[in-house]
């Protein structure tokens, strides 16, 4: 992975978030640990300004319900795992992701293993960063 050379823009933070909002991914599976799959059910927030962030459904094999919330402040996602739309008193976890602007322009999350173009890419490389989102608030949650 290419390491970010520099910081992206808010311009560029709200396109990544607009990006999320834009794909409204579901129904799709994902697996976040052994035996462990949530399925995504698409995007709560598509009528909100992306500055709000954006919050998708979750549902878990065990019948729980979750809300993911990404959220950009100071140069970075914060990504939450809540049981609860606007619940954000019962979130379960909470990651801070560092974001940069690699030597090609694309925005990257070296921690993710992530990296996105926001001009050259497609609703498979915005699910593709979705994805590693996903993965990683649910590793850190358990």
């Amino acid at each position: 992975m290419i390491r970010p050379i520099g910081n992206i823009s808010s311009e560029q933070a709200r396109g990544l978030l607009r990006r999320f909002r834009d794909l409204n991914l579901g129904p799709c599976g994902i697996e976040v640990g052994t035996n462990e799959r949530v399925t995504v059910s698409g995007c709560l927030s598509l009528d909100h300004p992306v500055e709000r962030g954006v919050r998708y459904s979750l549902h878990e094999d065990c019948g729980t319900e979750r809300v993911l919330g990404i959220h950009w402040t100071e140069g970075r996602l914060v990504i939450c795992l809540g049981n609860e739309e606007g619940q954000d008193d019962h979130m379960t976890g909470e990651l801070d992701v560092p974001l940069g602007c690699d030597g090609l322009g694309r925005i990257s999350a070296p921690e993710l293993g992530a990296r996105l173009h926001l001009r050259n890419s497609d609703a498979r490389d915005v699910e593709h960063f979705l994805r590693r989102i996903v993965r990683a608030v649910y590793a850190k949650a358990s």
